[in-house]
């Protein structure tokens, strides 16, 4: 089931997409699909990121995109990435006018199509409420982040702590509806915000007993958003 946010965000990606994300897959097909919905979330309500251009980077390689697409008027898009047989070490960034840059990062480098890579936009005013929401104050200079910590078929995890190298001023985990200063660990939806993360290489872990997760690393950028998947 896809979490349901009340002020913003994380990525909501769909059930098993058919991505393996083995670290060394024997065959890479030449072209990777990948598809999925932006939208735009505000406090209370969400919206279709209608004419968002969303291009495909290579870690590395933040100048240029591989390929890019424009939003449909629901907010649909699909990239059609070229390979050369690798996996597909890198991200998807979505820009649109009056919202802030939202950058999505797998768990891993794809290596099959990608279905379903949800990017929930935000306005630099709602991603403001976060900090009152997490008991904590905002430090411009610094980044949000925001995390789905899920099992390989992409549902969500209770009960998992999230940490950072650099670390956060503040893992702030949401409980039900709203973000919660107080919560230690993941709620049902399986989501945490990383508040106040130093910019720059950011390797994100997840831990919970009896599971292990793979840790990876994002760029966390200031000014913008940056989510991620965090799975085994």
């Amino acid at each position: 089931m896809r979490p349901t946010l009340f002020v913003v965000l994380v990525l909501g990606c769909g059930g098993d997409d058919g991505n393996k994300m083995v670290d060394a897959p024997p065959n890479v097909p030449a072209m990777i699909t990948v598809t999925g919905t932006a939208s735009k979330r505000e406090l209370t309500t969400m919206s279709a990121a209608a004419g968002a251009t969303i291009g495909a980077y290579k870690n590395g390689a933040d100048a240029t995109p591989v390929v890019t697409t424009t939003a449909d008027a629901s907010g649909n898009y699909t990239l059609v990435i070229p390979t050369m047989g690798q996996a597909l070490d890198g991200y998807i960034k979505a820009t649109l006018t009056g919202v802030v840059d939202t950058y999505l990062y797998p768990a891993k480098p794809l290596t099959a199509d990608f279905s379903g890579a949800s990017i929930n936009m935000a306005s630099s005013q709602t991603l403001d409420a976060l900090f009152p929401f997490c008991q904590t104050s905002q430090d411009s200079s610094k980044t949000i982040m925001a995390a789905l910590v899920a099992d390989a078929g992409m549902t969500a995890i209770a009960g998992a702590t999230v940490t950072s190298t650099p670390a956060a001023s503040k893992y702030c985990y949401q409980a039900g509806t709203y973000p919660s200063g107080s919560a230690t660990m993941t709620d049902a939806n399986g989501i945490v915000f990383m508040l106040n993360t130093p910019p720059g290489q950011v390797t994100v872990s997840a831990s919970k007993p009896g599971s292990t997760f793979a840790s990876h690393d994002v760029n966390a950028r200031a000014g913008a958003l940056t989510t991620t998947i965090i799975q085994p």
